[in-house]
């Protein structure tokens, strides 16, 4: 069975020609001949590294698959597999129990992420409280309760999810009528932003180059192109989560050398604008 003719189940991406309990059981079957086949003690790290070895090249046997589409699997399943979440694969209803995802002074992550946004874009803190009910203080402890929990989550469960609302751009209908200084009259800019992959990856490495030269990057974008922090962070978490959800090994290292490219180039200019490198007046 080739690959282009294998249909995946859309949460978890087995195949659906076979069952997601019969793959598992032939795993287990796997390993333990595995580690029976000699006499050598394994330690638990070396058996969770033979189980993922084996996991993949039975997964690429059954489904007839390329690298890319393992890796895809392999995204998709890491909780369950690694204990570590990815982003774009976690869902709400899966972590309602989660004591990490609990809120905190009546506000949930999504509302915490909501607030963090409009302050990214401009919105005077003053008003985001306000609009909230809320006083000074009771944000300091969101900030600091949602850092810790984001710190402590060995899962990045919090950190993850905290990202996909940023990429969903989530809101709260008391901040709604909230204006930012955000890309108004720069649409076009934050709709190539989001459209085109060469441009993000333009802006993102300009902005790494701007850092490295001493210059806050994400007021230059503001500056130069309209799209405020917020924005650009929104639409950076939608790249990264399609990369996940479709990697191809080819768009990756493609764009990874684009991204690479401009950021020199830019390099190049912002050290001219500073009179160039101090390097380059010594010679050897």
């Amino acid at each position: 069975m080739s690959n282009n003719h294998t249909n995946y189940d859309v949460e978890n991406l087995h195949g659906t020609h076979y069952s997601s309990e019969s793959f598992y059981q032939e795993l287990e079957n796997r390993v333990q001949q595995y580690l029976a086949s000699d006499d050598e003690v394994y330690s638990e790290d070396e058996i969770a590294n033979i189980r993922t070895n084996l996991r993949k090249s039975l997964y690429q046997e059954w489904n007839d698959c390329d690298s890319d589409q393992v890796i895809r699997f392999e995204t998709a399943n890491s909780y369950k597999h690694h204990g570590i979440q990815s982003s774009g694969f976690v869902k709400e209803n899966d972590v309602e129990e989660n004591p990490l995802l609990a809120p905190v002074h009546g506000l949930s992550l999504r509302d915490y992420t909501a607030m963090t946004i409009k302050i990214t874009q401009g919105v005077p803190e003053a008003d985001i409280f306000a609009a909230m009910g809320i006083e000074a203080p009771v944000w300091d402890e969101l900030n600091t309760i949602w850092g810790q929990r984001m710190a402590e989550d060995t899962s990045f469960t919090v950190t993850t999810l905290f990202g996909q609302y940023f990429a969903e751009n989530a809101t709260h209908p008391k901040l709604e009528a909230l204006g930012a200084s955000s890309s108004a009259g720069n649409s076009e800019n934050l709709r190539k932003l989001s459209t085109d992959r060469y441009f993000y990856e333009e802006l993102a490495g300009a902005r790494e180059a701007a850092y490295e030269y001493g210059l806050d990057g994400a007021q230059w974008i503001l500056d130069e192109y309209g799209i405020n922090l917020a924005d650009f962070q929104s639409v950076a978490m939608q790249w990264m989560t399609q990369q996940n959800q479709q990697f191809n090994s080819a768009d990756v290292l493609h764009f990874t050398d684009y991204h690479q490219q401009k950021k020199e180039e830019y390099a190049a200019k912002f050290a001219e604008e500073q009179g160039g490198n101090i390097a380059d007046d010594i010679e050897f």
